[in-house]
């Protein structure tokens, strides 16, 4: 069994979601929201304040810019087009694969041949909404997902069967942000899963029967928390308190009778645990962490008492995180996909000693590890590169040696432009080394146009991977960089927290420093320097538009906060918890954050500004953005607004994203792209 996504790459995922997909159009009827009054349980705490603001309205283009967009419409289509292959997993006879795919346009399951990788795919059930893929029914007849409305997290759990047969949900009523669900192999009348109300930092651990129907609380905690696996008996669980980025706890959950007791770590000290997973016989508890330290570790613990019974250490490299820990059901296998910070690695070890099983050689990307067969001798994964969108791929458990599962032909892609993709760093000014990607149009002449691409998070990391924003940019002329600077994760404990608190300052060093080294490369126009990103990374975006204004010729801000004090009164409890340390308590730290928000500075602002919201974003609410939007109409400084009504904190569906690609790369010949290379500011 997998390890089922949880906090690290929720809050490291503050993300800037412009690399996702295509999308149809509905096609039944969406499900029935709930009640208001479901979600209002006795006792419940009020909701935090709501920033006060004046909607500001999107702008709608005409005349020549419509015409315009209409023609980066369709030199667009194609890249966005190349559809993902994502969340790969066999069915239980092997016979099949279920996966995720985007190629209608907004992301859905499918079901495929195994034996045949360019097999016709039949889409389960058309859907109006996205889906997560979550596991197969014991019983091999049926998937369970996930599905929200409008993009705003409220996920509700579905199962729906591998015949197409009509879905039904699972958890009805009560609106919660649903983490994915567990299903014990040998006790398969009961769904567990983990969850939180949106307004609260505090979580539960839930069961609903398979069938459907009302919830039970079985544990409640009064931080955020999540179930990370079940044994298949059914009997014990394992349960993450998440205080932080850098600590946690991990806790034995009875399922029985909801009492926890603490398993890792037993001593006082601060850890991040990345993973936790039940060997197959439940008496032996696998505990991927960074122990404290710089070097990752995948620690086998006694169930009972937690005591240490082996550990494998990750050398290669030394700064990193442990992903997607899977178990193999005949307890003989480990895999793990490594977070190392510009990419993802795989790995398998001896589930008994934790040494090194096979080694697996995937391709310089981004992917992971996603689920062992039956009976353990073949581990699906999915795997993009910068010229290939993500496919499922699947390998060999004893050799690890690396196959195609899928191998489907995206003939868009002939408009794909060859691409140079690499990887170099760095130094600040304290010497810290901040490592880029930078992706470059392989035939290129001249000096080009750069984007300087921020991440969000802010714990989140920018690797070497496929993207359609990135492959579109790149055929209109564009350099693409992507820097990760301190707090970026995946290059260390000590990295990642560089930038909490007042190290903030020192990351807005890290913005100039590598936005000014983009700027200097031979292949560079200096004179065309845009800067980009979501979430956090939009944020990034306003932090060097007001504060480093002379560097940057434009720049395009996807759902960034702008007002940290309205951010932290009106954003998700959950991610208001964790920003307590990243950024700083609004009530203690309120002159530090009002000095860090960029709202306060907005008057600073010269260059043409791009923005983008999702009307639904539960975790940087559009009012961020209005505020920005409001500040630069007032002084008439050039700004564009796009709102989708259908978001939420992402770019999900295809039509939105390809709107938002055209208008944005218009906006961009409009304010840094005509000019010659030579012309000055």
């Amino acid at each position: 069994m997998r390890t089922f996504p949880y906090p690290f790459a929720l809050v490291a995922a503050l993300l800037a979601a412009c690399a996702t997909a295509p999308q149809p159009q509905p096609e039944v009827a969406p499900p029935a929201p709930a009640s208001s009054q479901d979600s209002k349980l006795e006792g419940a705490p009020p909701s935090p304040p709501t920033a006060v603001s004046t909607v500001e309205k999107p702008d709608v283009p005409a005349g020549a810019d419509a015409a315009r967009d209409a023609e980066l419409v369709r030199k667009v289509t194609p890249f966005v087009d190349a559809f993902l292959n994502t969340e790969a997993a066999l069915t239980r006879d092997g016979t099949q694969v279920i996966f995720n795919s985007n190629r209608d346009g907004l992301p859905q399951l499918y079901i495929a041949d195994a034996a045949r990788t360019d097999s016709p795919a039949k889409r389960l059930v058309a859907w109006p909404e996205r889906m997560t893929f979550s596991q197969t029914t014991p019983d091999g007849k049926a998937v369970l997902f996930r599905s929200d409305k409008g993009a705003d997290e409220n996920w509700s759990i579905w199962k729906v069967g591998l015949d197409g047969s009509a879905p039904v949900e699972l958890t009805p009523g009560e609106t919660l942000n649903r983490d994915l669900p567990i299903i014990p192999d040998l006790a398969p009348d009961t769904v567990y899963f983990s969850g939180r109300r949106k307004e609260e930092a505090s979580s539960a651990v839930y069961a609903v029967p398979a069938s459907g129907g009302p919830a039970r609380v079985v544990h409640r905690d009064d931080k955020p928390g999540f179930l990370t696996d079940v044994s298949r008996d059914g009997k014990q669980a394992l349960f993450l308190r998440y205080l932080s980025g850098s600590e946690n706890f991990l806790r034995h959950l009875e399922l029985a009778t909801g009492q926890t007791r603490p398993l890792y770590p037993l001593a006082p000290g601060k850890v991040t645990i990345f993973a936790a997973q039940f060997s197959p016989d439940g008496k032996t508890v696998y505990v991927a962490t960074d122990a404290g330290g710089e070097q990752s570790l995948l620690l086998a613990l006694d169930a009972s008492s937690g005591k240490e019974l082996a550990r494998y250490v990750e050398k290669s490299p030394a700064a990193n995180r442990i992903n997607n820990l899977m178990v193999a059901k005949t307890g003989e296998a480990i895999a793990f996909t490594l977070d190392a910070g510009n990419r993802n690695e795989i790995r398998l070890l001896d589930a008994r000693t934790l040494k090194p099983r096979a080694t697996v050689a995937m391709p310089l990307g981004q992917g992971e590890a996603f689920e062992f067969s039956e009976d353990g001798r073949r581990l699906t994964a999915v795997w993009s590169t910068p010229s290939s969108p993500t496919d499922a791929w699947v390998i060999d458990t004893k050799t690890g040696k690396v196959a195609a599962l899928r191998t489907e032909a995206r003939p868009s892609l002939k408009e794909l432009p060859a691409i140079e993709a690499s990887i170099t760093e760095l130094r600040a000014h304290d010497g810290l080394a901040l490592p880029i990607n930078v992706y470059l149009p392989k035939n290129r002449t001249g000096k080009l146009p750069v984007i300087v691409s921020y991440h969000g998070g802010p714990a989140g990391s920018s690797r070497i991977r496929w993207a359609a924003p990135i492959g579109f940019f790149l055929s209109q002329g564009y350099a693409w960089v992507e820097p990760n600077v301190r707090g970026s994760g995946g290059f260390g404990r000590a990295f990642e927290e560089a930038d909490n608190g007042r190290g903030r300052l020192e990351a807005f060093k890290d913005i100039e420093a590598t936005g000014r080294w983009a700027a200097s490369q031979p292949w560079a126009d200096a004179n065309r320097v845009i800067i980009y990103g979501g979430s956090y990374g939009g944020y990034t975006v306003l932090i060097g538009l007001t504060r480093m204004p002379d560097l940057w010729r434009a720049g395009v801000n996807l759902f960034g906060v702008a007002n940290m004090k309205t951010f932290m009164a009106t954003t998700s409890g959950f991610i208001r918890e964790i920003f307590l340390l990243e950024m700083g308590d609004p009530d203690k730290d309120a002159a530090f954050l009002d000095s860090i928000s960029p709202l306060k500075d907005a008057d600073k602002i010269v260059d043409p500004l791009f923005v983008y919201a999702g009307a639904n974003d539960p975790r940087v609410p559009r009012s961020e953005s209005d505020q920005v939007v409001r500040a630069l109409r007032e002084r008439r400084i050039p700004v564009e607004y796009m709102v989708a009504d259908n978001e939420g904190h992402s770019i999900m569906r295809r039509e939105n994203l390809i709107e938002l690609l055209a208008r944005a790369a218009r906006f961009m010949e409009q304010h840094a792209g005509p000019m010659k290379p030579s012309q000055p500011r």
